[in-house]
């Protein structure tokens, strides 16, 4: 047994994995069969969502697991002993300076070891991330790691790549759905003669084989031209989630929309998608996509108690999305790391507070459990609060810039009108 496996289990199933299905309403695994059993498996997910994407993997793909993530997090001494016993490695970019980038060769070599003992690496071969549902161009380290490996053992080790889509309903929101889908894995070892006579045409032949099934695996718009109008029609418009998070389903309507949209519909999806993200309006709510209230108004008691409990520690989460958070990309991350440990710290303390007051012990437990309960509905009892915001910020963008409100309000019906002809 190695010395870190029960305090590295530990935090992967009992609070990572714990902390993630309650942070998120359903975690789906589609395509178990596909991962190569008994045998050493380099993980290429695709990466849109920052930290998530790997705690996502680790927490749900079997194996001991090494990741790489980028160096900036191992900055001080705690951090690196942290971190490094949980099995993450650090991996240095051009950006981090040329004289770190020399000491991705011992990091290297250390997933070629962990490789020789049966063990699986995690590393995201886009080597950057991105909110957008695409498959970005693949870096060449993974390609590295799995032909040192083979060769280092003689073409014997059978490393295997396992491609796997990360689909999430909503990247940057809690209490939405993922589906993880592995895809088909490919043996290292097939491209063992071609690698032997060139080595780099093994490499570009190994990341377009991989990357053709990471787009199996995922929603995938190949045409950036055509993505904003995608998004919307494929995601902002549909009431039904899984039909975007189930790659088969999904890329059959890209490839059908990709040949009917016109030059037209693309500048109005800009249009649209710009708009959005300066007046910071979501398009979801402002199309008129249906919402629990049913659920709402049922539960109104449950919905009540989880805001009032829960509304204290989400200020500083909050605070910290909207003035130091530049990449949306972290959003979902940093609600689910100051969360995990913010929320649980504000119970505690009121519960405190009830036992020096005197309330009885039966009240305090069931204050506690009720606090862990009914925290899955804090972000549906946002929702009055967020849809008052938003339909506040149409109502004032109407009022201050009237030609860009119609340009929103118009581009969206016609983006609507077109998609029920076109799907």
């Amino acid at each position: 047994m190695r010395k870190n496996y029960l305090w590295y289990n530990f935090w992967r199933y009992c609070i990572v994995k714990t902390a993630l299905h309650l942070f998120y309403k359903k975690i789906e695994v589609v395509g178990k069969k596909n991962y190569p059993k008994g045998k050493p498996v380099i993980i290429a997910p695709i990466h849109q969502n920052a930290l998530i994407d790997a705690l996502m993997i680790s927490a749900h793909v079997p194996g001991f697991i090494f990741a790489l993530t980028r160096s900036g997090a191992f900055s001080t001494k705690f951090s690196n002993w942290f971190l490094r016993s949980l099995n993450l490695l650090p991996v240095y970019r051009v950006r981090d300076g040329l004289s770190s980038v020399t000491k991705n060769n011992a990091i290297f070599d250390i997933c070629v070891n962990e490789l020789g003992k049966n063990s699986s690496v995690l590393i995201f071969p886009e080597a950057n991330h991105d909110l957008r549902r695409r498959v970005r161009p693949l870096s060449k380290g993974f390609t590295r790691i799995a032909f040192d490996a083979e060769v280092k053992n003689n073409w014997e080790l059978d490393v295997h790549i396992l491609p796997v889509g990360l689909n999430y309903t909503e990247h940057r929101r809690s209490r939405n759905r993922v589906q993880i889908m592995y895809g088909l894995p490919i043996p290292v070892k097939k491209y063992k003669e071609l690698y032997e006579s060139d080595e780099r045409k093994a490499a570009n032949q190994l990341k377009s084989d991989v990357s053709d099934e990471m787009k199996k695996t995922v929603m995938h718009v190949p045409n950036l031209d055509q993505y904003p109008a995608m998004q919307v029609l494929l995601t902002d418009l549909e009431n039904d989630e899984y039909e975007y998070i189930d790659p088969k389903k999904v890329n059959k309507k890209v490839e059908k929309l990709s040949k009917q949209l016109t030059p037209e519909v693309i500048e109005t999806g800009k249009q649209v998608v710009e708009i959005s993200n300066q007046y910071d309006i979501s398009i979801k709510t402002a199309s008129g996509r249906k919402k629990p209230w049913v659920y709402l108004v049922l539960l109104f008691p449950l919905y009540a108690f989880s805001w009032l409990n829960n509304i204290i520690p989400y200020q500083p989460i909050r605070r910290i999305i909207d003035t130091k958070i530049k990449d949306h990309t972290f959003d979902a991350t940093v609600k689910y790391m100051l969360g995990l440990f913010l929320f649980p710290l504000f119970w505690l303390v009121i519960t405190m507070i009830l036992w020096i007051i005197g309330v009885p012990g039966e009240f305090i437990i069931g204050y506690f459990g009720l606090s862990i309960f009914t925290s899955i509905l804090f972000k549906n009892s946002m929702l009055v609060f967020e849809e008052a915001s938003v339909i506040k910020k149409l109502e004032a963008l109407k009022s201050k810039h009237p030609e860009v409100y119609k340009t929103f309000v118009d581009g969206i019906h016609s983006l609507n009108e077109f998609r029920k002809k076109a799907i």
